[in-house]
């Protein structure tokens, strides 16, 4: 704590109303103890701790500062991003000490290694909450490529199908339009009697069954 901030702090501690009595908790913005506030906060302290400093304004008078000072709100906001990494700091000096965890019999003081547990776990669980981005567990996938799936059919599903679509459009009335010709008997495998008419004939100059 600087000096200005001890000095602030004292007088907002200590200062005596008309009466002689000291004052209750401050509601009115003080810029020397919202630096107090935001300097302890940055230290990792929690705001319920901070308010319960004598002379130092309750939750809810700090929380009407935030909106009414824009100031004050980003001020505290950094404090607060800056108290998760001494956070972090604490949670490696818990983890560390090994003062306590051994009873004065040489066993294990299972109780202060289940605290300090506790203690780690805690600070955990608030800082990925808080700053997923930072100290939340992320997992990376990636997942690149292509998927190529062909699907070969042969002559005779691709004959079903066709009947199946044909047997819909019939029994939903959708015809198809345009005309067929009949095929030629070699188109079925049969040979042509009379032997083959030169091209471009006529029905008329084609044999009749009577002619052969």
């Amino acid at each position: 704590m600087t000096e200005p901030e001890a000095q602030a702090l004292q007088a907002v501690t200590a200062s005596p109303d008309d009466t002689g009595k000291p004052t209750g908790r401050p509601t009115e913005y003080s810029p020397a103890v919202a630096d107090y506030i935001c300097a302890r906060l940055a230290d990792g302290e929690t705001l319920t701790a901070i308010c319960r400093t004598r002379g130092l304004p309750s939750r809810q008078a700090v929380h009407r500062w935030r909106m009414r000072n824009d100031a004050f709100n980003d001020a505290y906001m950094r404090a607060r991003e800056i108290g998760m990494e001494s956070m972090s700091d604490d949670m490696l000096t818990i983890a560390d000490d090994d003062t306590a965890d051994t009873l004065p019999d040489g066993s294990p003081n299972h109780a202060n290694i289940g605290r300090a547990r506790l203690q780690v776990d805690t600070r955990k669980f608030l800082l990925a909450k808080l700053a997923p981005k930072v100290y939340g567990d992320r997992v990376e996938v990636d997942v690149s490529g292509t998927v190529q799936h062909a699907v070969t059919l042969d002559d005779r599903e691709r004959m079903r199908r066709l009947a199946s679509f044909m047997l819909d459009d019939q029994r939903a009335g959708v015809t198809i339009e345009g005309s067929a010709e009949p095929a030629s008997p070699a188109a079925h495998g049969q040979p042509l009697q009379g032997g083959e008419p030169e091209p471009g004939a006529t029905p008329a100059d084609r044999p009749s069954p009577d002619d052969l």
